[in-house]
């Protein structure tokens, strides 16, 4: 369907002036038009709201337009459900298969190590997840991507498993102290170099460990 030259005007000038009011803080205008139906004036006065640390506002402004299916809200009530903690939301609306949702809840549960559930989530949505996993730093995370199969995922423990073999051997206190107080990936580290010196992709061992790469993983 192809929208007129008006009614693509009339719908960039509506747009013009939600941004212009929230941009002088006429928040009560932007709410006035918002439940008028005005779904410019409801994302601008989400972003107020949010830019203003009331987030738990901002959540119920932006749901309405969420549940119509709009992606920019579905993306940022997801955020900032995770950002307020609201698990349970995030999970019926993950379950749903939106994937803006199963992203922050994966985010989430990766941050809040709760690596269980992260395993089942991953293991059921491996595929609107991939581009997650894809762009995770924290090596729990590779590994139990690993673990589950992931290609990609087994080639990038394997890089960093050599990366942190090669460093312990060079005396480095930083990693030698991580491998001392972390039994698993001193485990995982030894099986791995045992298979044809490091070498070839391998379903690793047990997750659940941490790492000195840090959480430093996108949600």
């Amino acid at each position: 369907m192809t929208c007129s030259p008006d009614a693509t005007a009339e719908d960039a000038e509506r747009w013009w002036q939600a941004y212009q009011l929230a941009g002088n803080d006429r928040d009560g205008e932007l709410r006035t038009r918002a439940e008028a139906g005005d779904e410019h004036a409801r994302r601008q006065l989400a972003s107020w709201l949010a830019d203003r640390a009331r987030p738990e506002e901002a959540i119920e402004v932006i749901r309405p337009l969420a549940d119509t299916g709009d992606d920019v809200a579905e993306l940022w009530l997801a955020r900032w459900l995770a950002d307020g903690d609201h698990t349970d939301e995030l999970r019926r609306r993950a379950a749903t298969g939106s994937c803006h949702a199963l992203h922050s809840l994966a985010g989430w549960l990766a941050d809040h190590e709760q690596m269980d559930e992260l395993r089942g989530l991953v293991a059921v949505h491996r595929e609107p997840l991939s581009s997650w996993v894809a762009r995770q730093c924290d090596m729990r995370v590779v590994r139990l991507a690993a673990e589950l199969g992931d290609k990609d995922a087994q080639r990038r423990l394997e890089r960093w498993l050599s990366r942190l073999r090669d460093r312990a051997a060079a005396g480095d206190e930083y990693v030698q102290r991580f491998l001392a107080e972390s039994p698993g990936w001193q485990r995982l580290l030894a099986e791995w170099a045992g298979l044809s010196g490091g070498s070839g992709a391998r379903r690793p061992g047990p997750a659940g460990c941490s790492d000195p790469g840090g959480r430093s993983g996108e949600r």
